[in-house]
């Protein structure tokens, strides 16, 4: 048995994970999965869709593979497909999230963020690609008995930059709430985007938003303990105690990422934003669109941004 089967035996407790957990897991994301998909579909959030959609489908990928080690501990495949799956998973998770700020900035005002909208997408989502990649090889290289340390470090680099990554969206997203209800507190909605005077005055969206950006500022803290958790327990070793024990991945690991899809299904863009709500970040600006149904009129309307707004 080469050395990569004798950790995923001692992966967990000296020996293998719980069967409940992992099929607890593998029920609790596939019910966030499906809804996360029926309410992207619903309201066309085509963007979330894919990002917690492809994050969520990880999860359960991820925990399949759990329960597929749990029942062979001799395969080093399964160990490799839980590693790879649920390491990478949550930067899916925050690219949706980032994606959010960018829509959140069009709807308020450009002038509340330090970056522009489209500066958002491209930088945190590239840092996520970047992380992404660098994680997933550094689980591949671990198969290998001959290079697992080699392996485990580059885990290591990818993990430490997705904490950076999420400590400097951190700061975007705070000072941005922070200027928006200062402004909000001292002048109202003077200085709020006139283009999206509508949408922020639906009675959904005034008695959700609140709620809205509580619960994203709750998830990103969410899946950067579990992110800081993983950092640690990589950093100190495969057979270390914080490695061995299911107690702290159920906790700092499962129960963050699980959390985190509740509060986001919960909150989902589409149910605060509205169904015929589209927020586009393009290169030259955004289009949005309003469609009322029945007894409401229909509404369209275009705001294009001067190419140095975006």
């Amino acid at each position: 048995m080469d050395t990569i089967e004798l950790i995923s035996r001692k992966f967990i407790d000296g020996d293998t994970p719980k069967l409940a957990s992992g099929i607890g897991y593998v029920i609790v994301f596939s019910i966030f999965y499906t809804i996360n998909l029926i309410e992207c579909v619903y309201y066309h959030q085509w963007w979330f869709l894919n990002t917690w959609g492809i994050g969520l489908l990880l999860e359960i990928i991820g925990y399949s593979g759990r329960i597929w080690y749990t029942i062979n501990d001799n395969s080093s495949k399964a160990y490799i497909m839980e590693l790879v799956c649920i390491t990478v998973a949550p930067c899916f998770l925050m690219a949706g999230i980032y994606y959010i700020l960018a829509q959140l900035i069009l709807i308020f005002g450009n002038h509340f963020s330090f970056l522009k909208p489209m500066n958002y997408s491209l930088i945190f989502i590239i840092c996520d690609v970047i992380s992404i990649f660098v994680q997933a090889a550094g689980g591949g290289i671990s198969d290998a008995p001959s290079s697992r340390e080699i392996g485990r470090y580059v885990m290591i680099g990818g993990l430490a930059f997705q904490v950076l990554t999420i400590s400097i969206f951190q700061f975007f997203w705070y000072s941005f709430l922070w200027k928006v209800r200062k402004s909000k507190k001292e002048f109202n909605e003077e200085q709020f985007n006139p283009i999206y005077h509508e949408l922020r005055n639906r009675k959904k969206f005034k008695k959700l938003i609140h709620f809205y950006l509580l619960g994203i500022s709750i998830t990103v803290i969410l899946v950067y303990t579990r992110s800081i958790y993983r950092l640690i327990e990589t950093s100190s070793g495969w057979l270390s105690h914080l490695s061995t024990k299911e107690i702290y991945f159920d906790i700092l690991e499962g129960l963050m990422i699980g959390l985190s899809a509740l509060i986001m299904v919960i909150f989902s863009p589409g149910v605060v934003y509205g169904k015929h709500a589209n927020l586009y970040i393009k290169k030259n600006g955004f289009d949005y669109y309003k469609e009322k149904d029945n007894d409401f009129t229909t509404i369209s309307s275009t705001y294009e941004y001067k190419r140095n707004d975006l």
